[in-house]
């Protein structure tokens, strides 16, 4: 029932938000799909080596306010941990929903700052909240011109917490920093509707300061995150036109080094489908 009420408070605030923005015709509605051969959230492996698919929709409500919800489906069957009854895929079955701003500060100045800062409740609605269910509070700032040359840094600073005060892994709130660079190119295009191809690297390192959840372990794993920088991520992505619509090819790879989170190095790949209206 809170999970009810809380999706009910969400859509509600977000239709309020809508209608005020109506008027402007600046209404949209953005949806996706998504299939990865690993679900590697955070440098954390939710669903120890098993592909997912994630569909998204995210709803434009005008004037910088944004709202998501974004679902994750376990693309085999069977358990993270053996030995944990309770952690078989299906549990961790994930809708996430977000709302959010996002603006910019001394546009087209050598300082201008991109920022968004989300609100996200994390909801396995197969698990009862108390047990796994968090949320947090996030903000992300990007500098598109401080280097140029098509190089963007950026910094992103998360709060979390667990969805009730007295749930199960409550240790498991706390902070995370991650410090980022995306590069982006353009080469020849592959197709006649592409005829400029753009490419996007990007890199990043994470600091967990003792939060999150390891799923494949949720025996007492609340309270062993330790406080360390826990991973290197690496990627490239091929965003390109395809019908009415964007199709994006992209490849991960993460170097861990915080036992606690991941205590192996990840290789993985994804492809969305994307759709404006």
């Amino acid at each position: 029932m809170k999970k009810v009420i809380l999706l009910a408070t969400v859509l509600a605030l977000c239709g309020v938000t809508g209608l005020a923005s109506a008027a402007d015709g600046e209404i949209g509605v953005d949806a996706s799909v998504s299939y990865v051969t690993k679900y590697i959230w955070r440098g954390f492996d939710r669903l120890d080596d098993a592909a997912a698919v994630q569909p998204s929709v995210n709803l434009d409500l005008g004037n910088g306010f944004y709202a998501n919800v974004w679902m994750s489906y376990a693309g085999t069957s069977g358990r993270t941990d053996p030995a944990v009854p309770t952690s078989g895929r299906v549990n961790f079955t994930e809708y996430n929903y977000t709302f959010g701003y996002a603006n910019s500060m001394c546009e087209g100045e050598s300082w201008q700052t991109d920022y968004a800062v989300n609100w996200m409740y994390y909801d396995f609605i197969d698990m009862p909240s108390d047990v796994i269910d968090m949320q947090e509070i996030n903000a992300t700032f990007a500098w598109p011109n401080i280097i140029g040359n098509g190089i963007t840094p950026s910094y992103t600073i998360i709060r979390m917490w667990t969805s009730e005060g007295s749930a199960t892994y409550n240790d498991a709130s706390g902070w995370i920093h991650v410090v980022g660079l995306e590069y982006d190119f353009t080469i020849d295009g592959f197709t006649p509707d592409n005829p400029e191809q753009t490419i996007k690297l990007f890199a990043d390192a994470t600091y967990n300061d003792g939060t999150g959840l390891n799923t494949e372990n949720l025996l007492g794993v609340a309270d062993q995150i330790d406080h360390d920088w826990s991973h290197l991520k690496y990627g490239a992505a091929a965003p390109m036109k395809l019908g009415n619509g964007t199709l994006t090819p992209a490849i991960y790879y993460q170097t861990s080094m915080e036992d606690t989170v991941n205590d192996e190095d990840e290789f993985w790949g994804g492809i969305t489908y994307a759709l404006s209206f």
